[in-house]
């Protein structure tokens, strides 16, 4: 199993900054909100191709909801970018970009990710297949390897981790957009990642003044692409085009004249679309709820990894069903920052052994329940519950109180009441 781990540390993180929204979701909208987000979660498992929009929709979102499914999110994806690479499987310089995108705004190490043939450099890979892009774009009519689409994802990531080649390929994908863009190349999903891309870069330090100019020019040019494209209904281009459209003239607001945008028309379609089942698809929802949270995909390059210098840990955990089959026990040892509490250790030990340690919640008044774990819920009806243990003496707190000591011994035992 590849040891998933977000930089050792790297665990405490805010926001720095960023763009307030346009507008901004009602009170009577949020329900909606919340249920898109829910809805999009459960997309998420063990055995379901990880998506990166997924996760980065996850991170930008204001709410806390359980961090397992950004923790499974975070090593599928992970796997996955090491299987492309050791197995020369298509990656494309967009789908690389989004991996690296996504991880970033998890804060792991994306320049250091451990597999059987040393390490694996996102970022260095990135650079590399944007480069690539770059030249056959100045050298085949204008024209990438892949999509504008892609190489616009490109130049917003590379932006996003600070690296130099995003002034180069800002400026190379900048000089390709034409004055009056109508061709399939530049559609209102193209226009929208590329103004977030050329966004960031004119917020780099030390922008070259060619790529300054160039990206300028640019933005202007597909900031109108956007605005001359909006319905009357607030839609900008098509349904599922609205939800980038919308985080890029929210990133680039200072860009153009805000009266220009009918954000909050916008919003409400787009709330209306909602118990339609409009953006049942999870990328569809991964899409528009950046957007919906007044945040744009930028926002992912004002998150602070900050670093957690607190003394470590080490408990046992262990869970144990002899009372229904198929009857089961599984310990795992797991290193947590100390102060941590029970729920935390459950998630650390979900994130290194999903299959059995996978673990559900609901909120009570008491604080978080622990409904299920390893896929066994307890029954009220039946009479059965998780109950969780200091080796024999019954835990007096709830998962989300009770902080556990070094080498402790921690059991969740299914009983009766």
């Amino acid at each position: 199993m590849l040891w998933i781990k977000c930089c050792v540390v790297l665990l405490v993180f805010t926001y720095a900054s960023h763009a307030d929204p346009v507008c901004s979701v009602p009170d009577s909208g949020k329900a909606s909100v919340t249920a898109l987000l829910l809805n999009m979660a459960r997309s998420v498992g063990p055995c379901v191709t990880p998506n990166p929009s997924v996760l980065l929709a996850l991170n930008l979102g204001d709410k806390t909801f359980d961090p397992a499914t950004a923790d499974l999110l975070v090593k599928q994806l992970k796997e996955d970018a090491v299987t492309k690479v050791s197995e020369n499987l298509p990656f494309s310089s967009g789908k690389v970009a989004l991996y690296v995108l996504a991880l970033r705004s998890s804060c792991c190490d994306i320049t250091n990710i451990p597999y059987s043939n040393g390490k694996l450099n996102l970022v260095s890979l990135l650079e590399k297949k944007t480069m690539e892009e770059i030249k056959s774009i100045e050298k085949k009519k204008k024209q990438p390897l892949t999509t504008f689409y892609q190489v616009a994802l490109d130049v917003l990531t590379l932006c996003v981790v600070n690296s130099h080649v995003a002034f180069q390929a800002g400026t190379t994908l900048a000089n390709a957009v034409p004055s009056n863009p109508t061709s399939p190349d530049f559609s209102v999903d193209t226009a929208a990642v590329a103004v977030m891309g050329f966004t960031c870069v004119l917020g780099m330090d030390a922008a070259p003044s060619k790529t300054i100019s160039s990206v300028k020019h640019a933005l202007s040019v597909l900031i109108n692409l956007m605005l001359n494209n909006q319905m009357s209904d607030g839609i900008i281009g098509n349904i599922y085009s609205t939800g980038l459209a919308g985080q890029a003239l929210t990133a680039a607001q200072s860009y153009y004249t805000t009266t220009s945008w009918n954000c909050p028309l916008t919003l409400q379609k787009v709330l209306q679309e909602i118990p339609l089942g409009t953006f049942s698809l999870s990328i569809a929802a991964a899409q528009v709820l950046p957007f919906l949270q007044g945040m744009s995909y930028v926002n992912v390059k004002d998150k602070q990894c900050t670093v957690d210098n607190s003394p470590r840990i080490t408990v046992e955990y262990t869970i144990v069903n002899n009372l229904v089959e198929e009857y089961f026990k599984y310990t795992i040892q797991v290193e947590v920052p100390e102060g941590s509490t029970l729920l935390q250790v459950m998630q650390k030990a979900a994130q290194i052994n999903s299959k059995e340690f996978s673990f559900s919640t609901t909120d009570s008044e008491w604080g978080v329940f622990v409904s299920s774990i390893n896929n066994l819920a307890g029954n009220n009806n039946q009479r059965t519950y998780w109950q969780f243990f200091n080796e024999t003496t019954p835990l007096q707190l709830g998962v989300s109180s009770y902080k556990p000591t070094n080498k402790e011994h921690i059991l969740a035992i299914f009983s009766k009441f």
